[in-house]
């Protein structure tokens, strides 16, 4: 893990991403194929057949890379393996990255970095309509006509979710973020042969990234989002 973290900060550096005022910076969703805040018994019924999807979507509010401008831009990383992604310890074996129609080369290629320094899986490339909308918890994610999610914040919880708690923490780098529930996806990727839909559970990671104050997770059922240990 932290030899790749240091292969992934060195390929950012290349393009000339550092600590200064042009970072890049915006919101980040993040959906797994499985419960990410849930009850001991369903997170240990779900790691070893569970989470081995993940879906990462990018959008850039400002920011360059390698003196590209990326406001405005998005982008999504697919992920699978045949161990559970939501691990950050776990390596994903295949990945596709969905890069917006109609951009520049130069833009293009910046996102494709940035895309390869967030996996060390090879990386097929597909260029397809990319948008992300975000208002309060709500978010929807739209990658061409085969996959699209959506979610919101998730419900207090009642007398029925004691023990629940975060398991796992985003494979994304986020400067904060929260636990949304997913409302319903659909993912079809041929190149992966990947068929996933889900809907309806603590499965979604929302947040911000490149922002230079790290603020503590958002809390749910009341109290902050205590990591299990």
């Amino acid at each position: 893990m932290a030899r790749r973290a240091l292969v992934a900060l060195a390929a950012l550096a290349m393009f000339g991403i550092t600590a200064r005022a042009d970072v890049p910076r915006g919101e980040v969703a993040e959906l797994h194929s499985c419960e990410l805040f849930a009850g001991g018994c369903i997170v240990s019924a779900e790691a070893t057949m569970g989470g081995r999807y993940v879906l990462r979507t990018w959008h850039f509010d400002s920011g360059h890379l390698g003196g590209t401008d990326l406001k405005g831009l998005s982008l999504a990383l697919l992920e699978i393996g045949s161990e559970n992604l939501a691990d950050r310890d776990q390596r994903a074996e295949r990945a596709v990255a969905y890069v917006p129609e109609k951009i520049l080369p130069a833009q293009r290629a910046a996102l494709l970095v940035w895309a390869k320094s967030s996996t060390a899986a090879p990386i097929d490339v597909r260029a397809v309509p990319v948008t992300m909308s975000l208002t309060g918890d709500d978010v929807r994610v739209a990658l061409g006509r085969d996959i699209a999610f959506t979610g919101t914040g998730a419900p207090a919880c009642g007398l029925a979710s004691c023990g629940e708690m975060l398991w796992y923490q985003p494979r994304s780098a986020m400067s904060s973020f929260t636990v949304d529930q997913l409302t319903v996806s659909r993912v079809v990727e041929p190149a992966l042969a990947l068929k996933w839909q889900d809907h309806g559970r603590r499965t979604l990671f929302l947040g911000r990234f490149g922002d230079p104050e790290i603020s503590n997770p958002t809390g749910l059922c009341g109290a902050p989002l205590a990591v299990a240990p």
